[in-house]
């Protein structure tokens, strides 16, 4: 998998309270490492590694297929503003835990467990870019420099026997943390 893109880490807290799904959300007391993905609608449990962009420009998900990684010069979750990366493999002969991220839909939940407490995000968009594309749209992708948050989920697909063509990118905006448990 190939990403890049330039890195300004983002401070900060996740903004005002909002409501969905009859709960009421309220941000997460500071921005916090990520520890587990958890995709409820595809059956995602996954713990979340730190990772890094290789001296090749390259940013690879972990090598246990069943981790995902967050990009740690990408924003925490919790954070006002930019991009918090996670990336994970997809095995086309099963078992990676983002072997079904197509699935995703606009309005699934997705949330990522941190040492301070559980950020709910809502899927916003789901779609495939060829890695030309993803080369081509990194900054916007990827870039820290935006001024609400959202999560960015990535993993390939399109295998054709020898590699994958693909990535599937899945944005996600955040709710926080539903406010009747603690951070």
């Amino acid at each position: 998998m190939v990403i890049a893109g330039f890195v300004i880490p983002s401070p900060g807290i996740a903004g005002d309270p909002q409501i969905g799904d009859g709960h009421v959300y309220r941000p997460l007391a500071a921005p916090s490492k990520p520890e587990l993905l958890i995709i409820p609608s595809i059956g995602v449990k996954a713990p979340v590694v730190p990772i890094e962009i290789a001296s090749s420009g390259v940013l690879s998900p972990p090598s246990v297929v069943k981790e995902v990684g967050w990009w740690k010069r990408s924003a925490k979750p919790g954070a006002t503003g930019g991009q918090t990366l996670i990336t994970g493999h997809t095995v086309h002969t099963g078992g990676g835990a983002m072997n079904d991220l197509g699935d995703v839909r606009s309005g699934d939940l997705v949330q990522v467990r941190t040492p301070r407490g559980t950020v709910d995000y809502r899927a916003t968009k789901v779609f495939v870019y060829t890695k030309a594309e993803v080369a081509k749209h990194a900054q916007e992708l990827f870039s820290q420099k935006r001024e609400q948050n959202r999560l960015v989920l990535v993993t390939c697909t399109g295998w054709t026997g020898k590699d994958y063509t693909s990535n599937i990118i899945v944005f996600a905006d955040p709710l926080g943390v539903r406010a009747d448990t603690t951070d």
